[in-house]
């Protein structure tokens, strides 16, 4: 987004049922000048992201997607085990938040 607030729009679309699957990445900066970061060190609140959509009772689906270049034999893999294992914990305490 170049503009407005994306927990707003997370909530707005959320609450309507209009988001089918979400690509779950981060970045810092806004287009066009921005750079891909990972999951837990961008400029959005990715936590905070969660809640949302599970207040709004979210039944599509999370994609990992684009963390920046690892230096090692398998940088794509290595980037979506990050990826995922963030996402699964976090989901993990956003259950343990609210139970």
């Amino acid at each position: 987004m170049t503009e407005g607030d994306i927990y707003a729009a997370t909530n707005q679309y959320s609450k309507q049922g209009k988001i089918g699957y979400i690509h779950f990445r981060n970045v810092m900066g806004k287009a066009p000048n921005y750079k891909e970061v990972f999951v837990d060190e961008g400029d959005v609140d990715m936590i905070r992201i969660l809640k949302i959509l599970k207040k709004n009772n979210f039944k599509g689906v999370l994609i990992p997607d684009h963390t920046p270049q690892m230096n090692c034999d398998a940088p794509w893999y290595a980037g979506m085990a990050f990826a995922m294992g963030y996402m699964k914990a976090a989901l993990k305490l956003i259950d343990t938040d609210e139970s």
